[in-house]
């Protein structure tokens, strides 16, 4: 468990130079949560009688997020420990997984002289970057995704709402087939909010994302990859607000739904339909 946490203060330690390309005379925020739920489920992963497995993770989380005239970075590192219903390749204990997203946008007004606004969006940006993965399961994913294409920003009161419509190029590993994957180009749409309100005094948020995948051609067991859905909103309060924490400390109940999990089809392979309800929290630095 040390190692392997010792293993997320690693990848966030290499990535930290990315994250301060964009911290001048703007914004900064890290945070450090944490996830549980009992719903989870992978494609592929059973119980005796041959039905989707519900799975118990802990998801320990570090995002970092910055922003100025010229643009900003969004780093969000997750570490996931499943139970022994998700087993580690060796059947000893659950399965471990690191996922690393990074996204780098960059701001129309600093690299193309003007802002591209109209009707609901207020501006309009490039955004590129990655996703990469690795798990400790008999399929040993190795996913390797790159992102690049507009983003618009829609004007809402507070807060902020993003969406991105991109092209997505992923490549992966299948430990059970034995060799590299190397899926189609496809399409992508990611979305995310944040809404800020109050309850009473007691400042609170609404806040989520909505990702859209296209179809990837088919997947090394010859089966067609379909369309998949992420959806996680999530109500947090600002519980460190009363104490006078410095920094905001959030906790709440999130829910998760995931509709062909990495594009694996549902109607063919168990586990490929997710919705669990967590509890959440986050302390911001």
């Amino acid at each position: 468990m040390m190692r392997f946490v010792a293993g997320i203060a690693l990848v966030l330690a290499a990535c930290m130079p990315l994250c301060v390309l964009a911290t001048d005379g703007g914004f900064s925020d890290t945070s450090i949560g944490f996830r549980y739920g009992t719903g989870f489920s992978e494609p592929g992963v059973v119980d005796a009688s041959g039905a989707s497995a519900e799975i118990a993770k802990r998801i320990i989380n570090v995002t970092h997020v910055d922003g100025s005239a010229r643009g900003g970075n969004l780093l969000i590192i997750d570490g996931l420990i499943s139970d022994d219903s998700d087993p580690d390749k060796n059947g000893d204990r659950g399965a471990h997984e690191l996922y690393l997203i990074y996204r780098h946008t960059f701001a129309s007004n600093a690299f193309f002289g003007g802002h591209y606004a109209f009707g609901p969006v207020r501006d309009t940006d490039l955004v590129a970057g990655f996703d990469l993965n690795t798990k400790d399961t008999a399929y040993a994913p190795r996913k390797r995704m790159l992102v690049v294409g507009p983003q618009f920003q829609f004007a809402v009161p507070k807060g902020f709402f993003n969406a991105s419509l991109l092209l997505e190029k992923e490549y992966d590993h299948n430990g059970i087939v034995g060799h590299a994957e190397n899926f189609k180009t496809t399409w992508a749409i990611e979305s995310a909010w944040m809404l800020p309100f109050h309850i009473g005094t007691l400042p609170a948020q609404f806040e989520g994302y909505l990702d859209l995948y296209g179809p990837k051609g088919r997947d090394d067991f010859g089966d067609e990859t379909r369309t998949e859905t992420l959806f996680h909103p999530r109500l947090m309060l600002d519980i460190g607000s009363p104490a006078s924490h410095a920094g905001p400390v959030f906790a709440g109940i999130g829910y998760e739904y995931w509709y062909n999990k990495f594009g694996v089809d549902h109607a063919i392979t168990p586990g490929a339909i997710q919705h669990t309800l967590m509890i959440e929290a986050a302390v911001h630095f």
